[in-house]
């Protein structure tokens, strides 16, 4: 495992600490883990260094990052030090058909570490989303990047570690400081990376879809719903989100009973219908 960081870094103790659980790593696909004091995006990071060879199982990860980057072009921004931006290369292959699941499996990766660190129980929120109380925690962005290695997807999540009710960029937004009352130190964050990184190599994309499928089904706030979709060109589709089809795609029943189906869009979840 190498790790990247210089000693005289600010986030040394994030490294330091990381390094002293690389063995929880062992037999995972992950084999570099950089850490870095500072950076505009860990996925831009990764993204950019397509050309170089052997980058699958390179992760990236940094605490003070300034231009994130969420779907549609939205930016993702805190406070430095809290949020946890997590970056890392997973090959495609010849499973592009298949790459509607990796988001989706990230999303379970990341509700898994959160629960297994703090105890916390995260639901779903198709597609990208991870909420507590109906409030976002953190949030998922996956990119196709061709490279030396064939295709590959830098996948990034970005976690609300340690802001406070005042950092807050939306009401909408939580941290797991706000939730279990006590702000993460380097050790809580090197573990919650861990847990990452482990769960997220457990969900055996794309080799085990089935089983991640009725995981995230499970877990997915989102279906049983009424929700308004919005898609580009600014089109809305409104009913009941009944299902995520077998590629990863939501489907939603319309008042009518006319059935919906998309691979992308924004999701907000609405009031149920009274009478």
């Amino acid at each position: 495992m190498v790790m990247n960081t210089p000693a005289t870094s600010p986030v040394h103790g994030l490294q330091s600490a990381i390094d002293a659980r690389t063995t929880d790593l062992a037999n995972t696909i992950w084999r570099r883990v950089e850490v870095v004091d500072s950076t505009g995006s860990t996925n831009a990071d990764l993204a950019a260094r397509a050309g170089e060879s052997d980058l699958v199982g390179t992760v990236r990860i940094t605490t003070d990052q300034t231009a994130g980057r969420g779907r549609r072009a939205r930016t993702w921004s805190a406070p430095a030090g809290a949020q946890l931006a997590i970056s890392a290369v997973v090959p495609v292959g010849a499973h592009t058909e298949q790459l509607g699941w990796l988001s989706l499996a990230t999303g379970i990766a990341t509700a898994t570490a959160i629960e297994r660190h703090s105890g916390q129980r995260p639901v779903l929120k198709w597609p990208n989303d991870v909420l507590i109380d109906d409030r976002k925690i953190a949030g998922i962005l996956a990119e196709y990047v061709t490279s030396s290695d064939g295709g590959v997807v830098v996948v990034g999540t970005g976690l609300n570690t340690n802001l406070t009710s005042d950092d807050l960029p939306v009401p909408t937004a939580t941290s797991l400081r706000i939730e279990t009352g006590r702000e993460l130190g380097v050790d809580d964050l090197a573990g919650l990376a861990i847990e990452y990184l482990r769960a997220l190599d457990e969900q055996g994309w794309p080799d085990r879809l089935d089983a991640i499928a009725e995981t995230y089904r499970q877990r997915c706030d989102t279906l049983g719903r009424r929700v308004r979709l919005l898609l580009p060109g600014d089109t809305e589709i409104v009913g009941q989100a009944v299902d995520v089809d077998d590629n990863g795609r939501i489907v939603i029943e319309r008042d009518g009973g006319e059935r919906f189906t998309a691979a992308a869009g924004d999701v907000v979840h609405l009031r149920p219908v009274t009478d």
